[in-house]
């Protein structure tokens, strides 16, 4: 009796850290364009106008927002385009780091403006939930990529 495995084909890394940097791609870009939906649009947000500190802990963690968000996708962009050749060792090791820097930025700022500034506008559910299934996933393929690599 003969006995074959059953496991899953594997992708070769160098095409599974392009999957993973375009869906980290995505996920930063989602998050920059709800943050300029927010800084344009903050009644969309907010049921009551914000004032004093709330309107200023508003703008400093939308610019943070905004910042992290370009970082990782300009980040990502790079991991795309760039040889495989050149996608190993520590230039993986950076990228994952300077993911982890925006998903933890983003988690700061989905709480803030959850929690401090009590977001309850028509568009706050949609991005707490893409938020919230974006960093799950991002997630899982961040714990892959590390074991992968």
């Amino acid at each position: 009796m003969s006995t074959q495995s059953k496991t899953m084909p594997i992708l070769e890394l160098k095409v599974y850290v392009r999957v993973v940097a375009a869906v980290f791609s995505i996920s930063s870009s989602t998050a920059f364009v709800m943050v300029l939906l927010r800084l344009l649009y903050p009644d969309l947000y907010y049921l009551e106008p914000l004032v004093g500190s709330d309107l200023v802990i508003h703008y400093f963690i939308s610019g943070l927002m905004v910042v992290a968000s370009g970082i990782g996708f300009l980040n990502s962009c790079v991991v795309m385009n760039r040889s495989a050749v050149h996608n190993t060792g520590r230039n993986i090791t950076t990228w994952l780091l300077l993911d982890s820097l925006f998903e933890t930025s983003r988690v700061v700022y989905v709480f803030i403006c959850e929690i401090v500034l009590k977001g309850k506008g028509t568009v706050q559910l949609y991005e707490l939930l893409v938020s919230a299934a974006q960093y799950l996933l991002d997630s899982f393929l961040y714990c892959q990529m590390i074991l992968r690599h």
